[in-house]
């Protein structure tokens, strides 16, 4: 078994267990996560440089062979995720050092931050669709929680939100899920791209595909499935609105690009969807993060 493919998963997974242990004590828990996380980012630099020096690698958990076991997988790009899960998670944690109040300390912060990088690295280094649902589950648990931690007001009524939608992300999942096992009869992605050839594109396969897309669209915050982002991210406190826009919406992304590019290489209808939809993703975002440019925009035509 290659170690280095699972510590990024076992790392922060250790690290939350350490803090439950001292549960009373949040000093200790803010240096263990801390050295925890800054664990994860050597360790991910050091996976990143073995990818680029030996290629692709993979191990098997449990010693079942493909496409049966559980597959870890990494690749070029998933390392680079990895890498980006250990940077990110690094800075959260040392900024919550000084950023984080007590309140949200003793109701389980770091142990809650820790799951869900531990959910993060699991879904960029997971070689099979089922388990990608569960690695994406795992990480939304914590982020439910990490949401509405503290109970004010404003943070229950945007965990409300985003627990609702990502619930129904979640339904379409692992509806594209049952679906794909049932023409294909595998959820391995290397086996998958092998099997995905020989069926012929359908209807079946095309409802397929929009289900993937809405499932990773609204993870994503593409349009028009970002409208839950806005009303969400400003509630809770800086280091997890941080840990959120940095990871979370990234791991839809890395979902999309990877299951898309696997299964739907040639498929005019998806490239034209995606097409579209990045478009419009980008016309909005700058739309919305700057009011003024509408009023000008119309002041300019009705001038």
């Amino acid at each position: 078994m290659n170690i280095l493919l699972i510590l990024p998963i076992i790392t922060p997974f250790f690290t939350a267990i350490c803090c439950l242990f001292f549960w009373r004590y949040p000093k200790v828990q803010r240096v263990l996560t801390a050295a925890g996380a800054v664990a994860l980012a050597v360790i991910s630099l050091c996976l990143l440089f073995s990818i680029d020096r030996h290629g692709i690698q993979s191990t098997q958990i449990g010693n079942w062979p493909a496409p049966f076991g559980i597959t870890i997988v990494a690749d070029l790009f998933s390392s680079i995720m990895v890498v980006m899960a250990g940077m990110i998670g690094s800075c959260v944690a040392v900024y919550s050092l000084g950023a984080m109040d007590q309140k949200r300390e003793s109701f389980g912060y770091y142990p809650l931050l820790n799951i869900l990088l531990m959910g993060v690295c699991g879904a960029f280094l997971t070689g099979d669709i089922f388990n990608l649902y569960v690695w994406f589950e795992v990480m939304l648990i914590a982020s439910f929680v990490l949401l509405g931690l503290g109970g004010e007001e404003a943070q229950l009524e945007g965990t409300v939100k985003y627990v609702t939608l990502n619930l129904i992300s979640s339904t379409f999942f692992l509806t594209a899920v049952g679906i794909m096992y049932g023409l294909a009869g595998t959820l391995n992605m290397a086996d998958l791209v092998r099997h995905m050839t020989d069926i012929d594109s359908s209807g079946l396969t095309k409802a397929m595909a929009v289900l993937f897309f809405l499932a990773f669209g609204i993870k994503a915050a593409v349009f028009p499935l970002f409208f839950w982002l806005p009303a969400s991210y400003h509630t809770p406190p800086a280091p997890v609105s941080a840990v959120f826009a940095g990871l979370l919406t990234k791991v839809g992304v890395y979902a999309t690009i990877r299951v898309f590019t696997l299964i739907f290489p040639k498929d005019p209808f998806i490239q034209t969807l995606f097409l579209v939809v990045a478009g419009f993703t980008m016309v909005t975002g700058v739309l919305v993060r700057s009011p003024s440019i509408i009023s000008d925009v119309f002041c300019l035509f009705t001038s």
